[in-house]
């Protein structure tokens, strides 16, 4: 394995742990959307984590301050925050907020959303679409 290869898996895998030890404190994980959120577990070897969000309450200004954070001494790296709330697949569009060391996008379509979340505001985000 080639010194670029292990440090990516090294970083990947603190990432994880810090990401799953967060929300494991918020709600219940659960990859077949029944429950709170789920960490995607799979390292493809890219320099990023996905955290399918299954209940809005997760999506919180702290929770994402806390997740960038995570990345202050990682540029190269990010956490996807898709929202993934069960049986709005098909009524809502692909939206979530993409965490990066220097930059927070939010891609959430604040129509679709339940009062309180329409208002949610991210500290220092800026607007993005679905596909950010």
């Amino acid at each position: 394995m080639k010194a670029d290869d292990e440090l990516q898996e090294r970083i990947w895998n603190d990432l994880y742990r810090k990401t799953r030890k967060l929300f494991h404190r918020q709600g219940k994980e659960e990859p077949t959307g029944e429950g709170d959120y789920w960490v995607v577990d799979d390292n493809y070897g890219w320099r990023q984590h996905t955290v399918y969000i299954n209940t809005l309450k997760l999506l919180s200004p702290v929770n994402i301050a806390v997740l960038r954070s995570f990345l202050r001494y990682l540029p190269d790296w990010q956490i996807i925050l898709v929202v993934n709330v069960p049986g709005k697949g098909k009524a809502w569009p692909p939206m979530g907020v993409t965490i990066r060391r220097r930059e927070i996008i939010d891609g959430l379509m604040r129509k679709y959303l339940p009062m309180p979340y329409r208002m949610l505001v991210i500290p220092g985000s800026k607007p993005g679409t679905g596909y950010d």
